[in-house]
């Protein structure tokens, strides 16, 4: 394996190597470096080149001491070149800095996705206290509007029942006046006739006194006693009504 500290070529052992292949991970000098992106198996390789290079420690396959230069596509795992040959022979693979590209893109398409989701989660909760307030005020004006109904339509119901008690109390008294105007008028026809008895006690002549009496009694027969048959009267039967009634009136409350 290539050792991160060496200075001179790996291939020709004999100039300063100073351009480190990423894929190889081996430093090569300048010719050596022209020669191996001429090789058409490794063409496409890159290099880090300068007289400071300090490459990153890769990881190598522990069975065959070797680095991880290719990625497996069927079975998602870097491979030597030696387990290329034994395992994975008609394995679909590729140089794993070009895999490592793709599931680089994958994971950062993953996690933007992941992160725009969750933002947009978020976004959701900050909203939703907003509407859900907005909503409680809405029912909350709804149940007070409601209510408001209800209480002018009691309103409207006491007003129409008062009213029809006092009317009644009106033509009642009326009558009640009426009877014992009535009552009255046959009272003083009793007393003027009362006044006339009266009158003849000081009659001396039985004739005359008897000429008297009878007109008298003739007039009191004629005079009617007026009965008042029925006493006008007034009740209200106080109802009961429990809270779960009340509540009945109202539209239904749900939850979600």
């Amino acid at each position: 394996m290539a050792q991160a500290a060496s200075k001179t070529c790996e291939i020709c052992m004999s100039s300063p190597g100073h351009n480190y292949c990423e894929q190889c991970d081996q430093m090569f000098c300048d010719g050596c470096k022209i020669s191996h992106l001429r090789t058409k198996m490794t063409k496409n390789h890159t290099f880090l080149s300068g007289p400071n290079i300090n490459p990153e420690v890769k990881l190598y396959c522990k069975e065959h001491d070797e680095n991880f230069i290719y990625y497996c596509m069927e079975c998602n795992t870097s491979i030597c070149k030696i387990c290329v040959v034994k395992k994975h022979k008609y394995h679909d693979f590729a140089e794993i800095k070009e895999s490592t590209e793709g599931i680089k893109a994958e994971v950062k398409m993953v996690i933007d996705n992941k992160m725009k989701n969750l933002q947009s989660n978020i976004a959701g909760i900050d909203q939703g206290p907003n509407q859900y307030q907005a909503d409680v005020k809405g029912v909350i004006d709804a149940i007070r509007e409601e209510g408001r109904h209800l209480k002018e339509l009691i309103d409207q119901t006491v007003e129409r029942m008062v009213k029809s008690v006092k009317e009644k109390e009106t033509k009642n008294l009326q009558i009640l006046q009426s009877i014992e105007n009535e009552i009255k008028t046959t009272l003083n026809r009793a007393k003027k006739q009362q006044k006339f008895y009266q009158d003849t006690q000081g009659i001396k002549d039985t004739s005359k006194l008897l000429q008297k009496l009878e007109h008298i009694k003739s007039q009191i027969d004629q005079i009617e006693e007026i009965q008042i048959s029925i006493m006008p009267s007034v009740k209200y039967a106080k109802k009961t009504v429990a809270g779960g009634e009340i509540e009945k009136l109202f539209g239904k409350l749900t939850f979600g």
